[in-house]
């Protein structure tokens, strides 16, 4: 055990910088308010870690170190090849894409290197590099993978794809029971996935949910609403992303597209071909790629708009439209993990018909948006400000510590 403070060493796929998705968000504004109570080392592939960016963390007490192995992106030779050699394997695809020996064997030099207090999976793939020992593991669950790739393959008409996806959701499912039974701790981001996770057999399950900066996300002059405005802001190489966009433009889009001023603005990086090419069809679709700063397009939103039909977790995309002042539509799906309630926090609405019929409610009625986005943004503000959020990730990394400490007769 470490003198001073507690050494944490992390394992995650990449350096969360730049903060342009939810789960480098979310890593990036925990990191940087646990580094003054834990010495922090960060072990990451060396896919997209600019320099600037890595000294950016270093500078602010986490300790970066960038194995030599590379993330497959998605599409292209080298992505496609990986899927195929991993229908090989046991492992599903998200696992067996991350396994490498150049990160398992910077791995094993700082194990040998340091005397951690604890290692801290910042991705359930990553429990797949677990070793032996007395120090004790850790798993943040930032979804119930398997669950994601069930709803992706049910979202999909039977055909290949499907197939793939459903073989997909039980080699994870397989992963996950495997993984949750022998690590003795974990994380999770909402009081569901939690009691999965234990179901599963893992103790010591803390709830630490996404949260948003209220800060770096302040509530928005609502005169700059563009009357007919919605905004849908997320990674669009994520599936999930992907699936809700594609419902929305094919289901919902035609049931609004007669309103007056309606538009949509699709705002994410790496769009895929067919979503860059929708404005083609409609006039009202903008599609913006890559932002440095998504607030522009928030502050523009009469709504934001969260189609999803697949996913696990919570969005933290609502979050950030609540501390800024705009209404939401959802999905359930959209929705879940969020301690919100429909009709007060958020409209929620599951089939074409009702999502268009709660935009244009929320676009006609003034005062019912004026009362959501006042109960929504004091609902962030009593229970998803980062700061609390970190104070229970320090509290569950010590007493993951601690637990060990009792087992081991420390």
């Amino acid at each position: 055990m470490t003198l001073n403070r507690p050494r944490i060493l992390v394992l995650d796929e990449e350096i969360p910088l730049p903060a342009n998705t939810g789960k480098r968000i979310r890593t990036m504004n925990l990191l940087l308010r646990l580094a003054p109570s834990f010495e922090i080392d960060l072990l990451v592939h060396a896919s997209g870690a600019a320099e600037g960016d890595i000294a950016t963390l270093r500078a602010q007490g986490v300790n970066v170190h960038i194995a030599t192995s590379q993330v497959p992106r998605k599409g292209g030779v080298r992505f496609y090849a990986g899927v195929l050699a991993s229908l090989c394997s046991s492992l599903p695809y998200s696992v067996y894409s991350h396994r490498h020996r150049a990160f398992a064997s910077l791995l094993k030099s700082l194990l040998d290197e340091h005397d951690y207090d604890l290692v801290h999976c910042e991705w359930t793939p990553y429990a797949i590099y677990r070793t032996g020992g007395q120090i004790p593991w850790s798993v943040s669950g930032h979804n119930i993978e398997s669950e994601v790739w069930a709803r992706l393959a049910e979202s999909r008409p039977r055909s290949p794809m499907r197939v793939f996806l459903e073989l997909q959701a039980r080699r994870m499912a397989r992963f996950e029971k495997r993984v949750f039974s022998s690590i003795p701790c974990a994380t999770a981001v909402s009081e569901r996935d939690a009691r999965r996770i234990s179901s599963w057999g893992c103790h010591q399950v803390e709830v630490v949910p996404n949260g948003v900066d209220l800060e770096s996300n302040p509530l928005l002059d609502p005169g700059l609403s563009e009357t007919g405005c919605l905004v849908f802001v997320g990674s669009m190489d994520w599936r999930a992303n992907q699936d809700g966009i594609r419902w929305y433009l094919d289901q919902v889009h035609p049931l609004l597209r007669t309103l007056p001023d309606y538009n949509l603005t699709i705002v994410g990086r790496n769009p895929p071909d067919w979503i860059k090419e929708a404005p083609r069809s409609s006039r009202q679709i903008v599609v913006t790629g890559e932002v440095s700063d998504v607030h522009p397009y928030i502050a523009r939103s009469s709504v934001v708009i969260v189609p999803l039909r697949v996913g696990g977790g919570s969005r933290l995309k609502i979050l950030e439209a609540f501390a800024c002042g705009r209404p939401v539509v959802s999905t359930t799906i959209g929705a879940e993990g969020l301690d919100l309630e429909a009709g007060r926090h958020a409209l929620l609405a599951d089939t074409p018909a009702d999502f268009a019929e709660a935009v244009r409610t929320l676009l006609i009625d003034q005062e019912l948006s004026r009362r959501i986005v006042l109960a929504a943004r004091e609902l962030v503000e009593e229970r998803y400000d980062w700061e609390p959020i970190a104070d229970r990730q320090r509290r569950a990394w010590s007493e993951f510590i601690a637990t060990a400490h009792q087992i081991h007769g420390e």
